[in-house]
């Protein structure tokens, strides 16, 4: 598969990065030689120098051959113009990445969709959705769902206090028979693999748990977290990502106070949810001390930084962690900064490039017979749900007894609508099963061939 990025910005950058290890042929486009450069130098893509608005341009950068079109640069409507030219040279997929809400009307989309664009991503949306889901899991710094919601695919820290810490993978699950959940994937300086029940869980690691939707909150007691008695959540910024997280937390029953520098700012936010008692706007800079003291950040159950300075949301994650604020979210744009961010002990860390680029992989990675597709962060491994056809090879025999793929597991079944079952070697898998399995890229044909009963090849998604 072709594929053509316009903009090699952080968000182009991250989404180049997703499918140039996949052996998908990538060409960006860019107006800056600079961070051409950057982004040929760290991986392999092409580069062509030039507005991704210019018939020249595009046709020089192949478009006549390209299966797929993205357009991610900063500008929303740059975006668009891109994917309705790309419909002159027959291009079948096109996806336009947007931030602002001025595209996202239903009416809108619309008419885009019918003017030939497959697919309109909102970062500002998508980020809001992954700060609220994380939110909602004390234990959390990460939470993708399958099975329409049924399971939940967790990452943990295992900090110094972690009752697993120290523990054999069989011991854990011995020790918790009653709770069901299954640890999918360790990553460990920097290296990720699939356990087995000889392996140890150590200070440092990050785990990856698929659990039942409905055992999720377990999670904080098995993992030793301290749970806030209220619901009290403090936003720092005045984004459009701050604005969708506060509206989504509200519609969640928290009390929700927003810190914002600006004045103006503070006014609209103030009159926007002049409707809700449980809402309030503190104007003031979100590090300063004095502030977070005056928002009630030490007893909050949530701290999110979502302003648009990177640093402004570091400085006051660390102020509301000092504080005692019961979990601490922060919005980091930078690549460069992530890292550093991690490692100042914030709970989560959220990348609004990231998290887009992770979605566009998502819609085109989707496959006509899988339900659902994630990878996990910072590894090599990639989680799909598929459903069990009557030609599948693995119905009716023990799991232990199927021969699977180098590096791929059965994470979680569900039968029938939503009884969720955490396998054992045991458990016999039958037609009609969601199965929700743990794999390499390199694994999926193969996955797909004894599941499906299909042949391995790798469409394009059907609707994206």
């Amino acid at each position: 598969m072709k594929i053509l990025i316009i903009g090699a910005g952080e968000t182009g950058f991250y989404i180049a990065s997703e499918f140039s290890e996949d052996n998908f042929k990538v060409t960006v486009i860019d107006e800056s030689p600079d961070q051409l450069k950057v982004i040929q130098r760290s991986l392999n893509v092409a580069g062509i120098l030039g507005n991704g608005t210019s018939l020249s341009v595009l046709e020089s950068a192949g478009i006549d051959s390209t299966d797929l079109l993205i357009a991610s640069t900063d500008h929303d409507e740059t975006n668009l113009i891109c994917c309705l030219l790309a419909n002159h040279y027959n291009v079948k997929h096109k996806i336009a990445v947007t931030k602002t809400d001025s595209f996202m009307k239903k009416r809108v989309i619309s008419q885009y969709i019918k003017s030939g664009i497959s697919q309109i991503i909102n970062s500002t949306i998508v980020t809001a959705q992954e700060i609220i889901a994380t939110a909602s899991l004390a234990a959390a710094t990460e939470v993708s769902a399958f099975g329409e919601e049924n399971v939940l695919l967790v990452g943990c820290h295992i900090k110094k206090d972690t009752p697993w810490e120290g523990l054999y993978l069989k011991d854990i699950r011995q020790n918790d028979e009653k709770n069901q959940f299954l640890i999918a994937s360790i990553v460990r300086k920097g290296q990720s693999y699939i356990p087995k029940g000889q392996d140890r869980i150590i200070q440092g690691d990050y785990v990856y748990i698929l659990i039942p939707h409905n055992q999720a909150e377990e999670l904080n007691t098995l993992l030793n977290v301290r749970i806030s008695p209220n619901r009290k959540a403090v936003i720092a910024g005045e984004s459009l990502i701050a604005e969708r997280v506060a509206s989504g937390l509200l519609r969640s029953h928290y009390t929700v106070t927003m810190i914002c520098r600006d004045e103006f700012s503070a006014r609209k936010l103030e009159k926007k949810f002049s409707h809700r008692k449980d809402f309030q706007v503190i104007h003031g800079p979100a590090e300063e001390v004095k502030l977070q003291i005056k928002a009630d950040v030490a007893v909050s159950s949530l701290f999110i930084a979502a302003t648009n300075d990177d640093h402004l949301n570091i400085e006051s994650g660390v102020v509301a962690r000092y504080l005692g604020a019961g979990k601490v979210i922060c919005l980091i744009n930078r690549q460069d900064l992530i890292q550093p961010a991690a490692s100042v002990d914030l709970d989560v860390v959220i990348s609004p490039r990231l998290i887009t680029a992770r979605q566009v992989k998502k819609l085109i990675q989707g496959r006509e017979e899988s339900l659902n597709y994630t990878t996990i962060s910072e590894t090599n491994m990639e989680v799909l749900e598929m459903v069990t056809s009557k030609d599948s090879r693995i119905l009716n025999k023990p799991i232990k007894e199927i021969n699977l793929p180098h590096n791929s597991l059965v994470g979680a079944l569900i039968k029938g609508k939503n009884k969720v079952i955490i396998p054992t070697g045991e458990t016999v898998i039958e037609a009609g099963d969601k199965v929700i399995m743990v794999t390499v890229p390199e694994g999926v044909p193969k996955l797909r061939e004894i599941l499906e009963g299909q042949s391995g090849k790798r469409p394009l998604a059907k609707n994206i």
